[in-house]
């Protein structure tokens, strides 16, 4: 068994950063996806493009949490903005994305203007997952293999399909193995994907499992920070997961290293 370690959001702000580079350093990740929109951007950028030896991916952000807006003009991409012209907030976004009404050629233009800002500055990209996921609902799925191949990129994250707790009111739980079908046709991948759980009060790296035979691949992912409680946790919770991990004596890799030796051949 094989595991990718993955820490979203490199970029939201300064705390998230600082700790993201923390835990690269300390080998408890292997691995950063960074967002385009956000404050911390430009000290995340100058981070990987400095620390090659690290992996590197976009979050792709279509959803906002605080004020999160594109990089195009609003105007070129109507149907993704609210009347203040910032990314929809998150269940909204979800909603409108699994119900097709996400334009896919305004999806691929925000992406492409995205994974291209991040290359401008010079950082090296593996793969690409998104914020709140939204790149496993169709519209997205269909603007990614429009994008992706004029940056290089052939390794796009799972949708989950290990869970903390009861999945009665997760839909991804529902329809998460027809998403897992579609981007494992189409991308390496990883076999599973666990997302770190940000509840204080569950121990959700105790959660992870580490036996899911010889020739498995798991990627968990974490949002580390220190300043707001949920990202402690789940800082916290890496660090745990990592050492259980080394005890173990499971192997760690970058996306790159999956995509070189791990995955199934892509088909078109």
């Amino acid at each position: 068994m094989k595991i990718v370690l993955t820490a979203d959001d490199f970029g939201w702000d300064d705390d998230t950063v600082a700790t993201t580079i923390a835990a690269l350093e300390a080998g408890h990740v292997r691995n950063a996806s960074l967002m385009a929109c956000t404050p911390g951007a430009e000290a995340a950028m100058a981070y990987a493009t400095s620390h090659p030896e690290h992996g590197y991916g976009v979050h792709l952000t279509f959803t906002r949490d605080e004020e999160e807006a594109p990089l195009l003009p609003p105007g070129q991409v109507p149907d993704l903005v609210d009347a203040d012209g910032r990314f929809h907030l998150g269940r909204e976004a979800q909603l409108r994305a699994g119900t097709g009404r996400f334009p896919t050629a305004q999806i691929a233009a925000e992406m492409e203007a995205q994974l291209a800002f991040i290359v401008d500055h010079g950082v090296a990209l593996d793969y690409v997952d998104s914020h709140k996921h939204l790149h496993k609902f169709g519209p997205f799925a269909a603007a990614l293999p429009e994008v992706l191949p004029r940056f290089g990129i052939e390794t796009v994250r799972n949708a989950q399909t290990i869970f903390v707790g009861s999945t009665g009111r997760r839909p991804t739980a529902w329809f998460g193995r027809r998403w897992s079908r579609r981007i494992e046709r189409r991308w390496r991948t990883t076999d599973h994907f666990f997302m770190a759980d940000g509840d204080i009060d569950v121990a959700w790296w105790e959660h992870v499992p580490l036996d899911l035979g010889d020739r498995a691949t798991l990627e968990v992912g974490c949002h580390p920070g220190t300043d707001v409680d949920w990202r402690d946790h789940e800082r916290h919770g890496i660090e745990q997961l990592a050492d259980r991990i080394s005890a173990a004596g499971i192997e760690t890799l970058r996306w790159r290293d999956l995509a070189i030796s791990e995955s199934a051949p892509i088909s078109n």
